[in-house]
């Protein structure tokens, strides 16, 4: 069976895909040095977009049926956002991404159309499996599983009133809201971007200054919160 790839939710049974793939072991790093007079110290690591190259085929009928399926194509590829893109040789692994080249690049030989689809992931790593960890009042270890550190959200449902929601890890990971929750509250804390909400609504405002966002290492972590909830990630694999 001929290997494919899924963009967007979607399936594409016309184009083949053709051997050729080019996609770094990683993503470059760029590092920011400071000089000192001893030497320079390490300032900054920023992690580069990962580019993926995957070159493909497609059989056309005539010009007439290469226009239709070049159409095709750029409604299904060109995308306002990255989208989730899966190849049938990397099972379990969803990059997301972005199309940067045009269909009208493909060659034309007789009635087989043949380019490469350029790819830009602004999130360089792939992702795998969504785990749920249930956290409770009592220190408890978990495995971190994947290859990076990654992002996380906790999800709160509160079952009694109470004055604050303080979560811990041995990580160095530490949250407190000061703010008076009722039995029947859905609390959400998200490391993107730092939100919070509650019931649906911005609750930022409640994080206590002392809090500390920090990316989950893969590993053990000993993890407690002041009420049962639940803490979400993707693994991430170079």
């Amino acid at each position: 069976m001929a290997k494919g790839l899924t963009f967007n939710g979607i399936r594409n049974s016309k184009i083949i895909l053709l051997e050729g793939r080019s996609k770094p072991p990683f993503a470059q790093r760029k590092h920011e040095f400071r000089k000192q007079d001893y030497g320079y110290r390490l300032k900054k690591t920023t992690t580069e977009p990962l580019p993926i190259s995957q070159p493909i085929g497609f059989v056309v009928n005539d010009d007439y049926n290469a226009l239709e399926l070049r159409d095709e194509l750029t409604n299904w590829l060109i995308t306002g956002e990255p989208a989730p893109l899966q190849f049938d040789d990397e099972p379990g692994r969803t990059y997301y991404a972005l199309i940067e080249n045009s269909i009208d690049d493909f060659s034309r030989f007789a009635y087989l159309r043949q380019g490469t689809l350029q790819f830009i992931c602004p999130d360089p790593y792939a992702h795998g499996d969504t785990d749920h960890l249930d956290v409770e009042v009592i220190e408890k270890p978990f495995i971190i599983t994947g290859q990076t550190f990654t992002p996380w959200t906790v999800n709160v449902t509160f079952a009694m009133d109470t004055n604050k929601f303080e979560f811990t890890g041995n990580n160095g990971l530490y949250l407190l809201l000061n703010y008076t929750f009722v039995a029947g509250d859905r609390l959400q804390i998200d490391y993107v971007g730092r939100k919070v909400s509650l019931n649906g609504n911005d609750l930022r405002s409640a994080v206590s200054m002392s809090s500390n966002f920090v990316l989950l290492q893969p590993g053990e972590v000993t993890l407690k919160a002041s009420h049962e909830c639940t803490l979400k990630y993707d693994e991430r694999y170079y």
